[in-house]
């Protein structure tokens, strides 16, 4: 976005938003602590309204008055804790990462075997695409954003991919996982990640829990039988 400032390009995009809006408290008094969660509050609200809209209708089908209807607010209110519909969708999709960005770091922890770290990745990123903000960030995506902002989304996306490639290929050296190329092990395990939102529900027979772990054990052990 335009009024990102660049010396902020290195941070993690849920940390730019935080420090945009540290800065933008500084022009005016500062609100007490009650204040800033209410708005904090309604800001959530706003923005996970939003993204189930956006998950459901499509972001362009869906406008502000919209998002202001179903929550019983006018569409002016809607300007006190956002700029517009492109800035609700980069919050949306910052908020998506959840604390992916902690779990990556994890992934570093070599006293923690590298099948176990694998799974913990799998199942953190498992449930943080099957939230609101996170079927809004598989089913919409970052195309509808101008570059930079959408350039940040690709970047941190980019960091999960190399993670489990990285994650791979440490376990082929130390001899848990055979021989295999990283780069489409990643593609087959993002490809299947991608697609729950579209089908799973959290009434049906398994948790997200149980899918992650599902399609894990299936990647790393195959289905092949022993032949009798």
């Amino acid at each position: 976005m335009t009024d990102k400032p660049s010396n902020t390009t290195s941070r993690p995009p849920h940390q730019r938003v935080a420090a945009k809006s540290a800065r933008a408290t500084t022009s005016r008094r500062k609100p007490g602590p009650a204040a800033t969660a209410r708005h904090d509050d309604k800001l959530t609200a706003i923005l996970r309204t939003a993204a189930q809209q956006f998950a459901s209708r499509g972001y362009e089908a869906t406008s502000l008055d919209m998002i202001a209807d179903q929550l019983g607010m006018h569409k002016a209110t809607l300007y006190h804790y956002v700029n517009n519909k492109e800035s609700i969708l980069y919050q949306c999709l910052v908020k998506s990462f959840g604390d992916l960005d902690r779990i990556m770091d994890r992934m570093h922890d070599r006293s923690i075997p590298v099948q176990d770290r694998l799974r913990e990745f799998v199942r953190s990123l498992a449930a943080a695409q099957n939230n609101d903000f996170g079927r809004c960030q598989v089913l919409v995506g970052s195309r509808p954003l101008d570059t930079s902002a959408g350039a940040e989304i690709q970047q941190f996306k980019r960091r999960l991919d190399h993670t489990v490639r990285d994650l791979v290929t440490e376990g082929i050296a130390d001899g848990t996982f055979r021989p295999c190329h990283p780069g489409m092990v990643s593609a087959m395990l993002f490809g299947a990640l991608n697609w729950v939102p579209r089908w799973y529900s959290e009434q049906g027979k398994f948790s997200i829990q149980d899918v992650a772990d599902n399609f894990l054990d299936t990647l790393v052990n195959g289905i092949a039988g022993t032949r009798r």
